[in-house]
């Protein structure tokens, strides 16, 4: 009986550890339970103290197997396929609309016209570039010419022209 006990357990620890390596929508995952809960009630029949001891196992090990099968995932073959890389953008290719590490200073008090409406932000040009602006509160119709009267970060802040 003991053999068997030391048998599931081994076997839901491999499962686990292929739940952690194989997406199998839960299913290793469910048979590593049930071989654990097994091993468990095979353990507690043998004796409290060989219970004991596989629950203390299971406590200490499956925990350890899968945060390694999650470490080692992403160098799989498979983990290569799915865990998408983080993209690296050289200062170039963002565009005025995105996050920018431009100094936008020089558009203060600048004018421009507004390209579509802004509700509360939209496209404006401003010295003859595109940019992402936010109106100050009131929505602002496209055509209209606006005046850039702060900057916040990367936010450039207008409100329409007067007079």
């Amino acid at each position: 009986m003991l053999a068997y006990a030391i048998l599931l357990l081994i076997a839901g620890i491999v499962l686990a550890l292929l739940e952690a390596l194989i997406p199998s929508g839960g299913i290793l995952g469910i048979l590593s339970a049930a071989a654990i809960i097994g091993s468990l009630v095979l353990g507690f029949r043998e004796g409290d103290s060989t219970g004991l001891v596989i629950l203390t196992i299971v406590l200490i090990v499956v925990p350890i197997v899968v945060i390694i099968g999650l470490k080692l995932f992403p160098k799989t073959p498979l983990g290569r396929k799915v865990i998408l890389e983080p993209v690296v953008e050289k200062p170039g290719e963002r565009g005025k609309a995105g996050v920018s590490n431009e100094d936008r200073k020089s558009l203060l008090g600048q004018e421009g016209v507004t390209v579509t409406s802004l509700r509360p932000s939209g496209i404006a040009e401003i010295k003859g570039e595109r940019y992402s602006v936010v109106a100050e509160g009131e929505l602002i119709q496209p055509g209209t010419e606006i005046k850039v009267i702060r900057i916040e970060g990367n936010s450039i802040v207008v409100d329409p022209k007067e007079g």
